[in-house]
């Protein structure tokens, strides 16, 4: 799915390796699971930029986006629809389809459209939300226009790597809210799904993923209904089980041996959204390795599996408000209130409290964090502190999905200044002969000229005299 990087993810968390060595990254495909992506009506105020009318949600995953970018499969469930103005949030969610390009941005590559809330713009906003994806390019499933295009596109079959992957999406419900044939809203039906498992087959899987909109809200144990759906899912032949919806975390069951391997995510909780309660203010990301045994009949199995916990934090911004996902990390040390006490107690309660309930209901999966030498704190250190980078060439406001769509994009980023007018820059450096190098790798991609090196802190932007 992603162009091939250094997997750094995997370097820097020892604990991802196999005990008896590293496997080679060529028999392996990656894969990264977060939560709800949630769209209040305060989070659409707070990334609204007045200056150009739209909307700006970028900066919000940027210290998770380095984490993301790095994984071959990483997917999300959109908890909202694109139905189109005027915006909405709960009940009946409509955001701005910004929201799925920062998604794209950051690097994900499947988004979840069935969910509780698929209906909320009606038939408008099933067709409107499919049609935006789409013009992005991003993998969808889970909803669709007619059944012809469920079933050309159904199961969403994921080649990669030479391993083809299924991926299944139902939910529950729709709150009380239908849509007419010829739309189809993928529910949770035993005679359904079966058919959807065998069809997998069929056409070859290696692996099979359930994801499932399931349980109940505010929860932290999963529930009877939700036992019983992983169950059938498992006898039907299902490798892995993924749940969302209570918008808090539930426990991870990793169950391994000869003859059975299973991975069940009860609940991935919120990845980000505007409940500020305990319990609700944060989710997790799990990432999963599958890997190709090649002198067992090509058996593809997990090799490693594990989680990290992420906290919401809301902070003003320069000419937005951000909702930043963030992993545990001490942020304060490179950015002094960077985190109120206030919100530095929140976090602290959040991480606690999932921590408290994984230990008493976990299996066989463990948590990791980012260390503090690893390159991931280090680019978490630049955004903190300041860094080297290269301004591009100015482009008009209206050039923003020409960006986000340019094949060196994960080399890229946006930078919102105070008066709401952006900066087009290369990656963040931590010294001027690194900005430099990446300034040559740009010009050598024909990326712009006359490009300058800047220094960004959260408060300024200076140009560098070389």
């Amino acid at each position: 799915m992603k162009v091939d990087r250094i997997l750094f993810f995997f370097v820097f968390v020892g604990t991802f390796l196999r005990v008896n060595g590293q496997v080679s990254s060529s028999e392996e495909v990656s894969l990264l699971f977060v939560g709800d992506v949630m769209q209040h009506g305060g989070q659409i105020n707070a990334a609204h930029n007045k200056r150009i009318d739209a909307y700006d949600y970028d900066d919000g995953f940027k210290f998770v986006r380095p984490i993301i970018e790095e994984h071959d499969i990483a997917i999300a469930n959109l908890e909202v629809t694109h139905a189109g103005k005027p915006y909405a949030g709960y009940p009946q969610f409509s955001a701005p389809e910004e929201l799925s390009a920062a998604l794209q941005t950051a690097g994900f590559d499947i988004l979840l459209t069935c969910n509780n809330h698929s209906c909320d713009g009606g038939a408008k906003g099933v067709i409107r939300t499919l049609d935006i994806l789409d013009q992005l390019g991003i993998n969808h499933t889970g909803t669709f226009r007619n059944k012809a295009e469920r079933d050309k596109n159904y199961p969403l079959m994921i080649d990669q790597k030479g391993m083809k992957i299924a991926v299944l999406n139902y939910t529950y419900g729709t709150n009380g809210l239908t849509v007419a044939p010829p739309l189809i809203i993928n529910y949770i039906d035993s005679a359904v799904i079966r058919k959807d498992v065998e069809k997998a087959k069929q056409l070859k899987a290696d692996y099979i993923i359930c994801t499932m909109h399931w349980g109940t809200e505010y929860e932290p144990l999963p529930s009877d209904y939700q036992k019983k759906w992983e169950k059938f899912c498992y006898d039907l032949g299902v490798n892995m089980v993924i749940g969302g919806h209570p918008h808090v975390v539930q426990p991870i069951e990793l169950e391994t041996d000869q003859n059975k391997e299973q991975l069940t995510v009860w609940s991935l909780g919120n990845y980000v959204s505007n409940q500020r309660d305990r319990y609700k203010n944060g989710g997790l990301m799990v990432s999963a390795s599958l890997h190709r045994d090649k002198e067992k009949s090509n058996h593809v199995s997990i090799s490693h599996a594990n989680y990290l916990l992420c906290y919401v934090h809301v902070k003003q911004e320069q000419a937005i408000k951000s909702f930043y996902i963030l992993p545990d990390f001490n942020y304060n040390l490179y950015r002094p209130e960077f985190l109120s006490n206030e919100e530095l107690e929140k976090m602290r309660q959040f991480f606690s409290d999932s921590r408290q309930l994984f230990a008493q209901h976990n299996k066989g999966i463990s948590e990791i964090k980012v260390p503090e030498q690893s390159r991931v704190a280090d680019i978490y250190r630049a955004y903190l502190q300041g860094y080297y980078t290269v301004q591009i060439e100015k482009r008009s406001d209206s050039q923003v999905p020409s960006y986000r769509k340019s094949v060196i994009a994960p080399y890229l980023h946006k930078i919102i200044q105070v008066d709401g007018t952006y900066i087009y820059a290369g990656e963040a450096s931590q010294t001027l002969k690194s900005a430099q190098g990446n300034r040559q790798f740009l010009s050598d991609c024909s990326i712009g000229s006359a490009m300058k090196i800047i220094y960004v802190t959260p408060t300024e932007i200076k140009v560098i005299e070389e």
